[in-house]
Order: C-alpha cells, then structure tokens, then sequence
C-alpha cells in the first residue's frame, strides 16, 4: 500500500498544479500496471478557487492483487489560500478497509496551520506494528500529504527543478516526511501505450521521500514478520506471473545516472498549458509495477482517455 500512496501524493502534485491557470475542477484516473493486468487505481480530484482548496482520491485493488490483499480508501485534504498564493491546512482525512480491517484517521489544523488534533482509529494490529518515536512539538504543523500538493504550484513549476530537488515536509499525525522531487534538464519520450491516451516528448523526474520523525521502532520480531509477508507475496506473485504471462508494452528507460528516486514522466497539456504526470514504474517485491494515466476530465470540457 505505501507504494501507491507515495505515488499518489505525486500524482496529485502535478494535478495541483493545474489549478493555477485553467480549469476549477480536474478529475484524473490513473491505472496501475503489473505484468499486463490492473491491479491498482487511484482516482484524482483537484478543486480550487481564490480563497480555498480541497483535493480528494479514492483508491481500490483490483484483479490479481485482491488476491494479496482488498482494499479500498478515501482521502480527503480541505485548506484556505492566501492573497499571495500560501496555503495553509486545516483538516485531512484518510479511512477506508484494507485486507479486511476498517481504519479512519482524521488531522485537525489551526488556523496558522499548527497542529490541533486528531482522531485515529486504526485495528489493534497495526497499532502493534507500528511503534514510533516521539515527534517534536516544533515539527508537528501542517501541511498533510495531500495539501503539500499545493506547495508545488507556488511560484515554481516541478519541471524547472533541475539542479536541486524541491521538498517539502508533510506531517502524519505521528511522524514526519520529507519529500522531494528533481527533472532532467531536456524532455525525453514516451511511447505509446494501449493503457493511456498519453505519449511522445514528456519529461522524466526523481520523486523521493524519507521519515525525518516519527521513526518506526522495529523489533526483530516486527522485522522478522516484515521479511516473512514480503516473502511470501513474492513467490505467490511469481508463481501467478508464470501462469499468466503477458507481453509489456513499454520498455524501461533508466540512464546510467539517473538520480536516486523513483522515476516518474510529466507531460505538456497543450489544451490545458501545463504538465500532469502520467506515466511511473517502480520495483516491488513481487516485481515491476507501472502507473499510466488512463483518463483525464476537466470542468471545462477537455475529455481524454485510450
């Protein structure tokens, strides 16, 4: 599931940046792709106006991996604009049910953006699973993970960060995350795909993240159960992939240089005037995962799908 939700902040970051200059509403689906079958997707929502900002996604497993695991989740973040662009946030939701447990997590802001409170009411395993140290009160201030989507569209586009990455801090509830983000300097392609109406010149970025509070305490124990899960949905995914082998129809386009990240491919909307991500591979442990995006709706007219 971490998989989907770094992309998805991702995802929504170039979605964010849509707001800016055209339409009030854009609603974007994106697929994810393993071994020739759709096992993920997320659909997107982005509304704005001059004074405030909500931006939403609803995700679900399908296919394959419902064998894994079913799960489905809804995620909303709500906050105000200022006159000179800032934005603060002031609340974020996430609930949803995964592999059978119901889970809701609610954070409440101030109106400077500090943190209020929040409610969590999570299964008594993943609470055992997840033991954190302390954050410290300084850092624990908003924005959530999805207002830090507002954040990229102030000021600078994503694709002028080519010498330093542009980060921010989101805040969870009970850890902090410092994500990142870094383009190469000239556009490169993509091909055509069946599962996106999106190909040729795009340009590739680096999206990175790491806890810088709120670290997991992992036990050998937890760490032993870790390995175990990872295992086991390795070789069951194996052994399905050989049963139902399906041809790719993208290559992997990785440079000898590329920086450390997870790579994802932003693209020129010529009838929108600015780029959205819609194309991302990364590696599980049970193999080569991609993410394309499918259809593309804004509230002004523009319709685009396969």
């Amino acid at each position: 599931m971490r998989y989907f939700k770094t992309l998805g902040i991702v995802l929504l970051c170039g979605l964010a940046s849509a707001g800016v200059s055209a339409a009030e509403r854009i609603e974007a689906t994106y697929n994810f792709i393993w071994n020739g079958l759709v096992v993920f997707t997320a659909e997107t929502v982005v509304e704005r106006d001059t004074v405030s900002y909500a931006v939403q996604m609803d995700v679900r497993t399908r296919g394959l991996m419902r064998l894994f695991s079913k799960g489905q989740g809804h995620m909303v973040a709500e906050g105000t604009l200022g006159p000179d662009g800032s934005y603060t946030a002031r609340r974020f939701l996430s609930e949803g049910r995964w592999s059978g447990d119901d889970y809701r997590k609610e954070i409440f802001f101030l109106e400077d953006g500090s943190f209020s409170h929040w409610e969590r009411d999570w299964p008594e395993e993943w609470l055992e699973d997840i033991e954190r140290e302390p954050v410290p009160e300084d850092m624990m201030r908003g924005p959530d993970g999805l207002s830090t989507v507002m954040a990229f569209m102030l000021g600078q586009s994503v694709l002028e960060n080519v010498e330093e990455p542009l980060k921010h801090r989101v805040f969870e509830g009970d850890h902090v995350t410092e994500v990142g983000i870094i383009c190469a300097v000239e556009d490169g392609s993509i091909k055509e795909s069946r599962h996106s109406p999106m190909s040729g010149a795009a340009r590739k970025c680096w999206f990175d993240s790491k806890t810088i509070a709120g670290e997991v305490i992992e036990t050998e124990k937890l760490k032993e159960k870790r390995l175990r899960e990872e295992e086991k949905a390795r070789k069951k995914a194996e052994r399905y992939r050989k049963r139902h082998q399906n041809d790719d129809d993208e290559d992997d386009e990785e440079g000898e240089n590329d920086p450390d990240g997870l790579p994802i491919w932003f693209q020129e909307v010529k009838e929108l005037g600015f780029a959205l991500p819609v194309r991302a591979g990364f590696n599980t442990g049970w193999g080569k995962v991609r993410m394309y995006l499918k259809e593309l709706k804004t509230s002004d007219g523009l319709h685009l799908e396969p």
